[in-house]
């Protein structure tokens, strides 16, 4: 018996305005994919007849296997009209959940004998239309979402994530959506874009150095956010004391290049500091200097989710004739005739981090493994155990994370909580160690005066509504404790230590200007005997910690 199949398709009708690529997360709403079916059927068919295989034809981004997999349950000697709607569906399906949601599946009219002929029909982008940009181009706008492109077909998947890179970049935001063109067969798309001057300029002033180095710090940071126009980030930073310029240079410089048809981000970074201590968006952790380079591959955005992996290598050079001891620079003489005035790390990095916003909440985390690799000059167990004899590793491993959480309550408080942690069985180079105290961390103290192989910092902070605009009061608790390997050969290296501390501050940010004003006093000190060096934290030990911000 002859089987003639009329013409059954999935046919595309019209994209509202307001479905707006929910499947993208683009940073300010989804883009949903607006989709009507209608599907010819002859009512009440329930003649059977053999299916032996499928042949699809048109543009087919799906590879043969995948294909093949998803069409095998259809296969069948007793098929009937039902058995075709059903594979149809399960191929656009397919499509929709690899990212082709404007491919569509058809029966066209054929007579069934052993294989079924499914069409697959795409619908392509018409016009491309950017709306808002005052500081940045057509050109770059259309740079940043590449997928998108006049007579092709994106894949919503790599559009997402796309839009999520853009929308990293601080000065400016964008918003894909769709809709119907007046062309058969045609998308219109429509990106909205909020943006802001690309550099800027921003001046800080802090109390967070110590008497050894000054009590002030000055900072100058540098940014441009759209080098080359191609969005570029470049970020340079440098700080001194003005008390005693002399003794403190700190110079950072960053620089991030995403990588939009890749679906990911390269970065590289520099930083010499002849302190310790955060300044800018940089950190240092030792008297030296850190040569870093990474990449980030972003994963496919669910919701409110950002996620990414990243792969990366730093080659650090500590300065061992200056090792700080309770967050003061300690002069150390070193016998050059077999040391090497330096100590180096050179440790690969991999790492998972993510980005969740919800309605009233964000949360953030991340987790990576880094490993040296010993070798060359002041990389070698030799040149560590001169340092420090607890040391019987070069080729160290180390597990690292922070995670952090903001939530609003109601009537306008806001709760914060974050934490950062490292763990290590081997015994750590100073420059490596976890460090605690300072005012990125245990408050009431100065930056970083303890530290140990492994280590917990956690923080939690209650801001009340805005008194005025932009200015908060907060209380807040932290704490931290510490452990060290191999301490049983050693006088100088507790085992366990810890610090804890609670306090009271306000902030204050509104347009160009920030001013943060936070006192802790110190509830639980370090505990290394009394007969350490002077500036390690004690109990009732407390600090005013002061950082005013102008960005021009």
């Amino acid at each position: 018996m002859s089987v003639r199949i009329k013409a059954m398709s999935i046919r595309y009708f019209t994209v509202p305005m307001a479905c707006v690529l929910a499947t993208l997360s683009l940073g300010w709403g989804g883009l949903a994919q607006a989709q009507e079916s209608a599907t010819a059927v002859a009512s009440a068919n329930t003649t059977s007849f053999r299916i032996r295989g499928f042949e699809l034809t048109g543009d087919i981004p799906l590879s043969t296997d995948e294909t093949t997999r998803i069409l095998a349950p259809y296969i069948s000697n007793q098929a009937t009209i039902d058995t075709l709607q059903q594979a149809s569906a399960a191929l656009e399906k397919a499509l929709k959940d690899k990212g082709f949601a404007l491919h569509r599946v058809s029966l066209p009219p054929q007579e069934v004998g052993d294989k079924v002929t499914l069409q697959i029909v795409k619908f392509v982008i018409g016009k491309v239309v950017v709306e808002g940009a005052k500081f940045h181009s057509e050109a770059n706008i259309r740079a940043s979402i590449p997928e998108l492109q006049t007579g092709q077909a994106p894949n919503f998947q790599r559009l997402a994530v796309q839009t999520a890179i853009a929308n990293e970049n601080p000065s400016k935001q964008i918003q894909v959506g769709l809709k119907e063109s007046e062309e058969p067969d045609q998308i219109d798309t429509r990106v909205r874009v909020v943006d802001e001057r690309p550099w800027s300029i921003l001046v800080g002033v802090s109390n967070t150095g110590n008497e050894s180095t000054g009590r002030d710090r000055l900072a100058v940071v540098v940014g441009h956010n759209n080098v080359l126009d191609r969005d570029h980030q470049l970020s340079l930073a440098f700080t001194t004391s003005l008390e005693r310029s002399s003794d403190v240079k700190q110079l950072g410089l960053n620089y991030r290049v995403p990588l939009y048809a890749q679906g990911g981000v390269f970065a590289a970074s520099y930083t010499n500091s002849d302190v310790v201590g955060q300044f800018g968006s940089f950190s240092s952790s030792g008297v030296g200097e850190t040569l870093g380079f990474s990449y980030s591959h972003y994963l496919q955005p669910e919701g409110g989710r950002r996620s990414y992996l990243t792969l990366g290598w730093e080659d650090k050079t500590f300065n061992a004739t200056k090792i700080t001891v309770g967050g003061v620079v300690q002069y150390t003489p070193v016998d050059l005739s077999f040391n090497p005035v330096h100590r180096k790390s050179q440790p690969l990095t991999l790492g998972y981090a993510s980005r969740i916003e919800g309605d009233a909440s964000v949360l953030a985390y991340s987790v990576n493994w880094a490993g040296n690799f010993a070798g060359g000059s002041g990389n070698t167990l030799k040149a560590y155990q001169a340092e420090d004899p607890r040391i019987q590793n070069a080729s160290w491993n180390a597990l690292r994370g922070d995670v952090s959480y903001t939530r609003a309550l109601g009537t306008g408080w806001l709760l914060g909580a974050r934490s950062q942690f490292q763990f290590t069985s081997d015994a750590l180079i100073s420059g490596e160690q976890f460090g605690l105290g300072g005012s990125s961390s245990v408050r009431g103290t100065n930056e970083r005066p303890i530290s140990g192989d492994s280590g917990i910092f956690a923080s939690l902070e209650l801001s009340t509504p805005e008194l005025v605009p932009g200015l908060r009061l907060l209380g807040f608790a932290d704490a931290g404790v510490l452990a060290s390997n191999n301490t049983a050969s050693v006088t100088n290296k507790a085992s366990t230590d810890g610090l804890t501390s609670a306090g009271v501050g306000l902030r204050y940010g509104q347009g160009a200007v920030g001013i943060t004003a936070e006192w802790a006093r110190v509830v639980r000190g370090a505990t290394v005997p009394a007969s350490a060096p002077t500036g390690l934290p004690r109990q009732g030990d407390e600090k005013l910690h002061v950082n005013l911000t102008a960005r021009f």
